[in-house]
């Protein structure tokens, strides 16, 4: 008997075409995925700096308890000293090591912001706070006078009505008129109330649009951006167009609310 002789079977593989489409799924699904992957990265840097923001708020509470109920001073006079660090020159960074809260947390790692990378060393001056700020109007220092040096004299548990509701710390970083960020020691309020003018905002809200916020009565909590704007002034950057409140809103720098409330004593 004769044999029957097999069909031939279908060639197998990829067309070109096929390829090509099955390489524009991948490039659609990696598109709605990676979204979801930086989100998530984010969630968790974020909850880092959290654990570090209420870290260092619980190290203020213990030097407030240790000297008289008094908050640590936000800076020096000769600006050789902030609440985060010491140096010997202005044109030095901050070390924390020697610094009024060193004893109380010990730790370099805890006044650095895993979602921080300032895209500027420029301004030496405040180098080495990490991306947390302090705030130095009306709890580190004082929204009186400059005569005899009554700013920097911080404020005591007893002058600050409401405690839970007052800022004590926040994300910060600084922009300069080229658009570049830097480190900055302090979270402004809106308003200066000593001189009467307008701050440029300094809380960064680096993590999915929110900022980390430490309150003066030791609990932190993730806010949202209220409002932003600009003096109108360009500090850094000589001869350079000022910021404008899109300049600040597109970096993420701004306010956590419209008026001082959040941060002054009353």
């Amino acid at each position: 008997m004769v044999g029957r002789l097999k069909p031939a079977l279908p060639a197998t593989g990829f067309t070109l075409i096929e390829l090509l489409v099955v390489i524009a799924i991948i490039g659609i699904l990696t598109a709605m995925v990676f979204p979801v992957f930086a989100k998530a990265r984010e969630a968790a840097r974020g909850s880092v700096c959290m654990s570090n923001l209420k870290q260092l708020s619980l190290a203020i509470l213990m030097y407030t308890e240790d000297n008289g109920g008094g908050f640590v001073p936000a800076m020096s006079p000769d600006n050789l000293m902030r609440w985060h660090g010491v140096r010997t020159s202005i044109d030095e960074p901050f070390r924390p090591e020697g610094g009024p809260l060193w004893t109380y947390y010990n730790a370099k790692q805890l006044k650095t912001c895993p979602s921080f990378s300032p895209t500027s060393a420029k301004y030496g001056y405040e180098q080495g706070t990490g991306g947390y700020g302090y705030n130095e109007q009306y709890v580190g220092g004082s929204p009186a006078s400059w005569v005899n040096n009554a700013m920097y004299v911080p404020a005591k548990e007893f002058m600050i009505m409401s405690l839970a509701d007052t800022v004590m710390l926040t994300d910060t970083a600084f922009v300069d008129c080229e658009g570049k960020l830097f480190e900055y020691s302090f979270c402004e309020a809106p308003y200066y109330e000593f001189f009467g003018g307008v701050a440029d905002p300094t809380t960064h809200f680096r993590h999915n649009g929110r900022a980390n916020v430490a309150f003066c009565d030791g609990h932190a909590r993730s806010m949202t951006m209220a409002t932003t704007h600009t003096s109108g002034f360009c500090p850094y950057g000589e001869g350079t167009t000022p910021n404008t409140a899109e300049d600040y809103q597109k970096v993420r720098l701004g306010f956590l609310g419209e008026d001082n409330s959040l941060y002054d004593r009353r």
